[in-house]
């Protein structure tokens, strides 16, 4: 390990440490040390702050298979990750809502690999890439730099040449645990980082959300305040891909170009429309006076600007960084892996249209399903 990665882990883990002290103090002052030991997903918090104790955060992610449904009835082949060892794919993956200081531990388990098939010998293998966070490389997430572990995920020292050694992305029956301090607040995604043109267009991302740990209702530190927040998943879906599952897909074909996909569905949060319409994730439920601020990520493999007659946008942020300026705007544009944070704020009653405003986007073999489209409601 490089002397500078050292030196970045030791300074993190000092500010993590000196952090947890004094919160711990804090509790054990006022009484209240009982509360800093709740169970996974509580917020302990400091009697006299009310801030929240930063905190280790354990997910679990399976990769499963599922086939989707569009609203015109086809349908399509996926894998991705869920956080149900017994469930299927979830189109985009598990969010993993964390605040400000937390360590974070995502362990990947591949214990039903679906690329494993009789014309694919030993599967592809996959990994998890925290795409924007500040990473050790060895939690990178890509395959060329995850260190020597054993079947079970243990680290292994460097040139330990043990017999159940394993390098690389994790084949079938490997996990491996992915670990991060969440230095920064912002809206980031995660994704598979082995073969990454198939596995993020097959479904294999999902978002990362760091909040900041003393203002819940901001973006970022000293950033415009908001009332409700929405995360948005943008993805695509380019058909000859989804055809078939993995068993059948390089059966005797030719294989997919995945570098030069084309739009057959535009997704928002693994929907199209007007499916998107019914999922109380994709649609915006406000009031007059509010501000939501939108999470914006882009999985997809074009670039989509959205727009919504009647609404301006103020974007705060743009991947997990804070901008020095909010500049107010009537779309915005979000390239591929790019992820912003904006503000919309409502000042009358009404229902709005959040659309895709570039035609190229728009698969016009599709028209019942055209786009990223949904409605905002303000009451």
């Amino acid at each position: 390990m490089e002397k500078k990665e050292l030196n970045s882990m030791k300074k993190q883990r000092t500010r993590l440490a000196i952090r947890v002290l004094l919160l711990m103090l804090a509790c054990i002052v006022t009484g209240m040390l009982g509360a800093c030991n709740l169970p996974f997903g509580g917020s302990a918090a400091d009697s006299k702050s009310g801030l929240p104790i930063p905190q280790t955060r354990n997910f679990k992610l399976y990769v499963r298979d599922n086939w989707l449904t569009m609203p015109d009835g086809k349908k399509v082949y996926v894998f991705g990750y869920t956080d149900n060892p017994n469930g299927h794919a979830q189109i985009p993956g598990p969010p993993i809502i964390v605040n400000e200081g937390d360590k974070v531990n995502v362990t990947l388990i591949n214990d039903k690999d679906p690329t494993l098939t009789k014309y694919n010998p030993g599967g592809d293998g996959h990994t998890i890439h925290l795409h924007g966070l500040d990473l050790y490389s060895t939690s990178d997430g890509d395959p060329m730099t995850t260190p020597p572990r054993s079947a079970s995920g243990t680290p292994l020292p460097s040139g330990s040449k043990q017999k159940d050694e394993k390098t690389g992305s994790l084949k079938q029956g490997e996990q491996f645990t992915y670990s991060f301090i969440a230095d920064h607040a912002g809206t980031y995604w995660y994704h598979c980082h082995e073969a990454t043109p198939e596995h993020i267009q097959m479904g294999m991302y999902g978002a990362v959300i760091v909040k900041p740990i003393a203002h819940p209702n901001q973006a970022y530190l000293n950033s415009p305040k908001f009332d409700l927040d929405s995360t948005f998943v943008l993805s695509d879906l380019d058909l000859p891909g989804h055809n078939n599952d993995y068993s059948k897909l390089y059966k005797n074909t030719p294989d997919v170009d995945w570098t030069k996909s084309k739009v057959s569905y535009a997704l928002l949060n693994g929907k199209a429309w007007p499916a998107t319409n019914q999922d109380p994730r994709s649609t915006i439920n406000a009031k007059a006076g509010q501000t939501v601020l939108l999470r914006l990520i882009n999985a997809g493999t074009q670039i989509f600007t959205l727009s919504a007659p009647g609404l301006k946008f103020q974007t705060v942020g743009t991947d997990g960084r804070k901008l020095d300026q909010y500049p107010i705007t009537d779309s915005v544009i979000i390239g591929p892996a790019e992820h912003n944070d904006v503000l919309v704020h409502f000042d009358h009653a009404g229902k709005y249209i959040l659309h895709e405003h570039i035609d190229e986007n728009v698969p016009s073999s599709v028209p019942t399903t055209d786009g990223n489209l949904t409605t905002i409601t303000v009451r």
